[in-house]
This record gives structure tokens, sequence and C-alpha cells, in this order.
């Protein structure tokens, strides 16, 4: 019986300590999932401008424009995966500045300009 005990308290102390980290990582991995994002928007920001001699900006204000970035700048394939981080484009035809907003409280938010300049 005292076995079974101890072994209980040898599992509750390494969830203790396995539980954070675990946590630690799984959020590493959606921001940089969201880094990667904002990487591929300036990718297809400069081919669309290559081709239309001007950056693409959504109409509307910088909500959650997801779906209309991945509709327009990625025709139609889904390339932003919205499930942590609201993406939107901001800016004029000659400049934009393009965010991952997290959804949840805590956590970053990032962006990229059209210069490359980015906040990760």
């Amino acid at each position: 019986m005292i076995e079974l005990l101890i072994v209980v308290a040898i599992i509750g102390i390494i969830s203790a300590i396995g539980i954070p980290v675990i946590t630690g990582i799984l959020e590493g991995i959606k921001e940089k999932s969201a880094q990667t994002s904002l990487q591929s928007i300036y990718l297809a920001e400069e081919e669309y401008k290559s081709i239309n001699k001007q950056y693409y900006i959504p109409s509307g204000g910088c909500g959650d424009q997801t779906n209309i970035i991945n509709t327009n700048l990625f025709d139609g394939n889904i390339t932003l995966e919205n499930d942590n981080y609201r993406f939107c484009i901001a800016g004029s035809a000659s400049n934009y500045t393009a965010t991952a907003h997290r959804k949840k409280t805590g956590g970053s938010n990032f962006t990229i300009k059209h210069n490359k300049e980015k906040n990760f």
C-alpha cells in the first residue's frame, strides 16, 4: 500500500513539472507558426506587387482578415490558420504592415512590414 502511495506521489511530482514545460513548448510552436505565416504574407505581397504594381490591402478595418487574405492573396488556398492568431494587413498601395494578433489573452502579437522589418 505504501508503495502505491509513493508511486502516486512520484507521478504527481512529474506531472507538476511536466505540464508547465509542455505548455511552454506548445506556446512556442503556436508563436512560430504565426511568425511563419507572416513571412508567407510577406512573400505573397511581394509577388502580388510584382504583378499588380501595388500591395494587396483588404478593405475594412484590421479585424480578422484571415479568410479574406487566404482567398485573395493566397488564391483560396488555406495558408493561414486562425486557431490561435488572427491576421490582418493594413496600409496603402506602397506600404503595409501585416499583423498576427493573439486570440487569447496573454502571448505576443507579431508584425512584418513591406520592407521586411519585423518584431520577432
